[in-house]
Formats: C-alpha cells, structure tokens, sequence
C-alpha cells in the first residue's frame, strides 16, 4: 500500500510538464486555425454550383447539373460563387415551373396552365410561346417526336419504374399490351389535339383536345396524366433556357448538363470532353469521345444503365431475345431494338433539335432508316448486333481503342 506523504513532488518537473503542455496547446490551436482556415480557402477552377432545396418546390433542383470555372483570389471567388448560385437557383426555379406540365403557379401561365384551359385563350411567356412553336413544328413533322404524348410517355414511367416493371409488360401482359396499343392509336391521330398560336405579339394560345381523347384517359384511368408534355425534348429545352439566363448576367465560363444524356458548354467554356457509353460484359463502359469546346451541345441517349442501380431501366426475355426498355421512347409509344447508344454533337445546332436527332435513330426499325446529321452535325451510334463497333458521321467523335471500340462510317 502506497501513502501520499510517501510521494514527493518535484517542482522542476512540474515546471517543465507546464511549459510542454503550453507548448502542444499553442500548436494544436495552431494547426486547427490553419485547418479551418484552409477549408474556407476557395481555389481558382471548376466549381459545382448546387441550386439549394426548397419545400415548396421539392423537385426543381434535381437532375440538372452545372459547373463554372472561377479565377480570382480567394474572397472574390466566395462572393463570385455565391451570387452565381443565386441567379443558376432563380434560374433554375423559373425553368421548373415554365416547363411542369402538371402544376400551375402564381409566378405566370405554364405547360399545365394550357392542360388545364383546353379550348382557352392562355397567354404564355415569350420563352414558352418559342418553345411551344419549336416543339409542335417537330410534332407535325412526325419525325420521332410528340409534344401530345404526355399520357403515353406517362404510362409507360409508370411501368418502367414499377418494383417488378416485367410483370405489366405489354410483351408479357395481354391486358396490357391491349391498353398501350389503344392508347398509341388514339396517341398517334394528331387530329385529336390542337395547338393554336393566335397572336406572335402577344404570345397568346389556345390548346384543344378531342373529347373522345379526354373519355379515354378516364376509361384508362389515366385522367391525372398530362396530355400536353415535352416529353423526351423537356431537359434539352431547359438547358436552352438555362445557359440564355445565364449569359444575360455574364456567365459564360461553364457547362451544363442533366441526367437524361443533354449537355451544353457556355460560351467562354473549354476543357474536359463528351462521353458514348457503349455496353460491355464489365458494363457500361466509354466507348467513344469528343472535346466539349466553346458553344458545343450533345445529346446521348443510350438503352442500357450505367449500373444495375441506375433506376428507370430493365430488360426483359422472351423467347430467347433480350429486349430494353428505357426512357427514350419513340413518339408512336413502341421501342426498337436496333440502336444501343446514339450520340450527337454540335456547335451551331439548338440541343432540342440534337435531341430529336438522337431520338430518332431510337425510333428506327432498320439501319436504312437512321437519320442523316445536317452538316455542321456530328452523330455516331452503336448497334446492338455490333456492340464494340461506332458508327459515326462526322470526324469530332473518335473510338476509345482502349476498351475494344473500333470505328465504321454510318453512312
């Protein structure tokens, strides 16, 4: 047993174990300052500007992304990103409620604003009277695309985001297969639907539907469903709208690009490069690949996942064939099995219409059917009996040698 007047304290000790205590305190606060210090330290290059969450708009901020190049010192780079974030949010906010075909807002007329008024006057924005006008022209071209498929795109999300989307199938479900088919019939007759642009000037529409279009939907019970939707072409004309909000405050130095397979880099914006993703035993993997340049816009389009948890994709068999269903359907409501993956690319031509480009080499039932790029465009496409083979028009869109891919001319 140890006594405490056994212990004898020395001071010398005592004064050393202060002074190294002291010593480690001053360098631990020392090495937080500079920790904190460099975390609050912005450097100069390539930011992601994030749109912040918001209750009343729930959805507005996702499936887009953005990136800028910032240049300046540290304090300038802070206030640069921060008043970016605010003009890419009111962007980004304004762009979600023009284009939502489901909601009306207080902000002004929309797409749902005309799915609400059929037979009404509405009086639109500048913005949505163009894009209106750019997205029926494609309509009544009948190249690929439907601005009054919104009930037919819709039923089939409904089943491709289903827990087990094969079992309703219409390949595997009678019933269903009866449904779809009536729903493309009534789909397909453009004389059911009308979109009328009555004054350029003061961008007023009237958007009609056939009444035994209406009676349809509610047989289906499809009632809540959106007839008037851009559909495939939505995230190509926000991009659009994006980037022209964008340059008016002076932004120019960054890209963007959404999730559907649309990019676009801004004027003053160079570096980094495009992507075809080409299908492989290991996966999706980089099949072919351009400079993303100044200006340049791109539109891919692919009938496989990135990863197997890449949701809104699957493949169904039957009788010894493997067919795919993703979200690039083709205005009649039927899915090909020709192309895998399409990518076009452009400097000069809008991204809607790089878009129908690419949705159009999905809407073809044979290789003599595929679409000629115009010539300032770039369009290369994989097929699904030749998965390691590009095919391309155009020279900005090379092969990656490196994982097996080789080239072909398209035409």
């Amino acid at each position: 047993m140890i006594r405490n007047d056994d212990i004898e304290i020395s001071s010398k000790h005592l004064v050393l174990r202060v002074v190294a205590f002291a010593a480690f305190f001053v360098l631990a606060v020392t090495f937080i300052t500079m920790g904190v210090t460099r975390m609050g330290k912005q450097e100069p290059g390539l930011r992601d500007i994030t749109a912040p969450a918001d209750d009343a708009l729930p959805l507005y901020q996702l499936g887009v992304s953005f990136r800028y190049e910032f240049t300046g010192s540290s304090a300038e780079i802070k206030v640069a990103q921060e008043t970016l974030t605010g003009v890419y949010t009111t962007a980004m906010k304004d762009s979600y409620r023009l284009l939502d075909p489901v909601h009306t807002y207080e902000t002004g007329s929309n797409l749902a604003s005309l799915n609400q008024n059929p037979g009404q006057i509405v009086t639109v924005s500048p913005e949505l009277y163009a894009i209106l006008r750019d997205a029926e022209a494609k309509t009544q071209a009948g190249e690929g695309y439907n601005l009054f498929a919104g009930a037919l795109y819709g039923q089939w999300e409904l089943l491709r985001y289903a827990l087990e989307p094969g079992l309703s199938d219409p390949l595997t479900e009678p019933d269903m297969a009866a449904r779809m088919q009536r729903l493309r019939e009534a789909t397909s007759d453009l004389t059911n639907f009308s979109l009328e642009f009555l004054d350029d000037e003061a961008c007023t529409v009237r958007f009609t539907v056939d009444a035994s279009y209406l009676a349809l939907l509610t047989e289906l019970e499809l009632p809540e469903l959106p007839v008037l939707d851009l559909g495939v072409l939505r995230d190509a004309y926000r991009l659009e709208y994006l980037a022209r909000r964008l340059a008016e405050q002076g932004y120019d130095k960054g890209y963007l690009s959404a999730e559907s397979g649309v990019s676009l880099a801004l004027a003053g914006y160079e570096g980094g490069e495009l992507c075809l993703f080409g299908p492989t035993d290991r996966g999706a993997v980089s099949a072919a690949t351009c400079p993303l340049t100044p200006g340049r816009r791109a539109s891919l389009m692919r009938a496989f996942p990135l990863d197997e948890e890449e949701p809104g994709y699957y493949a169904l068999e039957l009788d010894g064939k493997t067919f795919l269903r993703h979200p690039y359907l083709p205005a009649d409501g039927t899915y090909r099995e020709l192309v895998s993956a399409a990518l076009a690319v452009s400097d000069e031509t809008a991204l809607p219409d790089l878009c129908l480009l690419t949705l159009q080499a999905f809407s073809c039932d044979s290789r003599a059917d595929l679409p000629a790029p115009a010539a300032a465009d770039d369009l290369a496409v994989i097929f699904r009996d030749e998965p390691t083979v590009v095919y391309t028009a155009g020279s900005r869109i090379q092969p990656n040698a490196d994982y097996g891919f080789t080239a072909a001319p398209l035409f």
